[in-house]
């Protein structure tokens, strides 16, 4: 790896030292550097880490990377594209990918695009599902965690 451009424009920008002269493309290449920025979307609990001992009522956040949530609109002819709302499962798994999350037990909805949720558990090993659904409920791919937490 070169690191001349690098600590050239460190002296440059220190104030004082001459400027340098920019190094030719031509004679000095650049390693190309592999881009390691995601823009894959991904869904987590910001609380309770996983594997928590906690008290109820359980507070659980969420958080999305490179997708918006939004509240569920009153009428959907189609998903939005790069929106979608949290859902959580107490004590079950994810669910398929495209498959419709049930408005049902145990799964509850944030159509209204919150991120935070308290919920009364018994004490006892439970595991609590995030799972992100589009306009029409439906699962995303890579959408979704599962974490476990006691309560005492």
């Amino acid at each position: 790896m070169r690191v001349l451009p690098l600590a050239t424009g460190l002296v440059a920008c220190g104030g004082g030292a001459p400027e340098a002269e920019p190094v030719p493309a031509a004679a000095a290449p650049m390693e190309t550097m592999a881009d390691r920025s995601s823009t894959t979307p991904s869904v987590s609990f910001v609380t309770p880490a996983d594997g928590a001992t906690v008290s109820s009522p359980v507070a659980t956040e969420f958080i999305v990377s490179n997708l918006n949530i939004s509240p569920v609109p009153e009428e959907v002819e189609m998903p939005r594209e790069g929106m979608g709302h949290h859902h959580v499962g107490i004590d079950t798994e994810c669910l398929a990918v495209g498959e419709v999350i049930p408005k049902a037990d145990p799964w509850v909805h944030f159509g209204d695009g919150s991120k935070v949720f308290d919920t009364m558990l018994p004490a006892g090993q439970h595991t609590l599902t995030l799972q992100i659904g589009d306009d029409e409920h439906r699962t995303q791919d890579g959408l979704c965690t599962t974490i476990s937490v006691t309560v005492q």
